[in-house]
């Protein structure tokens, strides 16, 4: 899983967390916000800055909070024992998007797998008093299915917007090859008028010295022989031009 890593100024200085008994899981109590935001607000408390050491947004971007070796600001006389997630909403009355319920499940395996295989995962409200993360929060469903959500194959919106740029990219680029492949061979067509301008003088002096000629259908130029016919056409001129005699 890809963590966004954040460069925090803190007020102070953190000090390093000795156990971790606990993965306490939390909501931001707001509909819409950013880590920023919640650094923002813990400062604006007197805190070192953000309480959680790691934030996880609706559509499913994880960022980081406090260095994860470091005490926490989350729950109350229990920082020195665990860390906290925090997830962007306000589940006492929304309903957590699966984007954002997968990212979490996906954090909690690296974090048991990685550094705290021996945890608990509890919601704030179980080792603190507070009714975070909010009744909506699909926390015992979290608790009993995180591996299983975790290796689930569905798509973060992250992801997803990731995967379609890189098919519209990919689109664009096939669009091009198309045009190059599909491109008319068939330059010189006096019905169609399709010859360059630049071309239709050296051309005409080709057809009116027999050096090319064609059919009723046009003169069958490819770029090759186009080419050809301007600078034959050009070189001549240029020696006529010479020796004072007019092409």
């Amino acid at each position: 899983m890809k963590i966004i890593e954040t460069n925090w100024k803190w007020n102070g200085v953190l000090n390093n967390r000795t156990k971790t008994d606990y993965i306490a899981l939390h909501h931001a109590e707001a509909s819409k916000c950013s880590a920023a935001d919640v650094d923002s607000w813990h400062k604006s408390n007197g805190w070192s800055g953000i309480g959680y050491h790691f934030f996880v947004r609706k559509d499913g971007s994880v960022y980081r909070g406090r260095p994860i070796n470091k005490v926490g600001a989350h729950v109350s006389g229990m920082n020195n024992c665990s860390i906290g997630i925090c997830a962007e909403g306000s589940y006492m009355t929304e309903t957590m998007p699966d984007t954002q319920k997968k990212a979490i499940c996906e954090l909690l395996v690296y974090l048991k797998k990685n550094y705290y295989p021996n945890a608990n995962i509890v919601g704030h409200k179980e080792i603190g008093d507070s009714n975070c993360p909010g009744i909506n929060y699909p926390l015992e469903d979290i608790k009993k299915n995180y591996e299983k959500y975790a290796e689930s194959e569905e798509l973060s919106m992250a992801q997803y917007e990731e995967l379609k740029k890189m098919i519209e990219d990919r689109d664009k680029r096939i669009d091009v090859l198309e045009e190059k492949i599909n491109a008319p061979e068939m330059v010189y067509n006096y019905i169609d008028n399709n010859m360059p301008q630049w071309a239709r003088e050296p051309v005409q002096w080709c057809v009116d010295k027999g050096i090319i000629a064609g059919t009723d259908k046009g003169l069958n130029l490819n770029d090759t022989k186009l080419w050809t016919c301007v600078v034959l056409y050009r070189a001549v001129k240029f020696v006529g031009k010479l020796i004072g005699v007019k092409i």
